[in-house]
């Protein structure tokens, strides 16, 4: 599936939704679109619930700050619940702020750890890529997640595009890792 917001294109896989960041309306048609995933797979009403909470309260997130795109899945994967969500934003980094050290920076615990390198995009060029296991904080609420980040410089403009994958998964961090690359892969900016 190909799907494109604004000045980006991105390809994504086939069984993942492109989840829409528009208004309210679109957020609740993703929660359903969740609940029948869950209800499909056998998934309890109080985890489908709690995947409902964690969705709508990403989607809002998303929205507050200016998300471009959104596409996820969820998905059964070895009997167990898979959530993943890629995310692309255009920001405009402060002009006194190291974005690379902002990803970097830990106010983890233990067990999480972070990468920094540098990555090439056909099509764009060199990009810059963060990734590794983090917590991730969320409305006040800290989840351990598998989290890929790749920074790319739009030309002429002072901005970056962020294409972040992201997944509470984190014990399959390597495999997703290769998803959110190939995914990322495909990024083509107009």
């Amino acid at each position: 599936m190909s799907a494109t917001a604004g000045s980006l294109r991105l390809t994504i896989p086939e069984n993942w939704y492109d989840l829409s960041v528009a208004d309210e309306a679109a957020e609740n048609a993703v929660v359903r679109r969740l609940r029948d995933a869950c209800a499909d797979t056998g998934i309890g009403e109080q985890p489908a619930a709690r995947l409902a909470d964690f969705a709508r309260r990403s989607l809002r997130a998303a929205r507050r700050s200016g998300v471009l795109h959104v596409a996820g899945t969820f998905e059964l994967h070895e009997g167990r619940p898979l959530v993943a969500i890629v995310v692309a934003a255009l920001i405009t980094p402060p002009a006194n702020a190291d974005l690379l050290d902002a990803l970097t920076e830990h106010r983890s615990g233990s067990g999480t750890w972070t990468r920094v390198s540098a990555v090439r995009l056909d099509g764009i060029g060199e990009a810059a890529r963060v990734h590794g296991v983090q917590d991730v904080v969320l409305d006040d609420t800290t989840r351990r997640c598998a989290v890929m980040h790749t920074l790319i410089r739009v030309p002429g403009r002072p901005q970056v595009l962020v294409i972040t994958g992201t997944s509470p998964d984190f014990t399959e961090a390597d495999a997703l890792f290769d998803l959110f690359d190939r995914i990322t892969a495909t990024a083509v900016l107009r």
